[in-house]
């Protein structure tokens, strides 16, 4: 029971505030197409062919580093195309508002990555979710301190 009155004293709390309905449509980038994908040839296929192909990355990474320093490469492209309907709710309690946020950091969007040798040879590459790709991921190496 004393959740419900409690319930029930929160609703002059929101009707004080404020309700706002949007919708909202989101479009970042062009998504690589699979068929954009199967041209690739790992092994044959070097950076400057496949950026030819596929234009600039979103991201670079190291990838494989060696004993020596010396490393591969990991190019991500992401893309976005979403829309939908949205509510927000807001209000002041004594004079006092505010807001929380939450972020996945991006691990659902659809994106590709190719992964490159040292010799920036294509080894090959995945489509798939940010998430699944970059789980692995290593951070990159310190820089040489002369």
């Amino acid at each position: 029971m004393k959740g419900l009155l409690g319930s029930l004293a929160a609703w002059p709390l929101l009707l004080a505030g404020c309700v706002t309905g949007k919708y909202t449509h989101v479009s970042v980038n062009e998504p690589l197409l699979p068929e954009h994908m199967a041209a690739l040839s790992p092994g044959t296929d070097t950076l400057g062919t496949c950026l030819d192909r596929l234009g600039a990355p979103n991201r670079v990474f190291e990838y494989r580093v060696g004993p020596d320093r010396t490393a591969g490469m990991a190019l991500l492209w992401v893309w976005r195309d979403e829309s939908g309907w949205g509510i927000e709710v807001s209000g002041a309690v004594k004079d006092v508002s505010g807001s929380v946020s939450y972020d996945q950091l991006n691990k659902e969007l659809p994106g590709c990555v190719l992964w490159f040798s040292p010799e920036l040879v294509l080894e090959g590459w995945r489509m798939g979710r940010i998430g699944e790709l970059l789980r692995g991921r290593i951070r990159p190496s310190p820089a040489d301190q002369g």
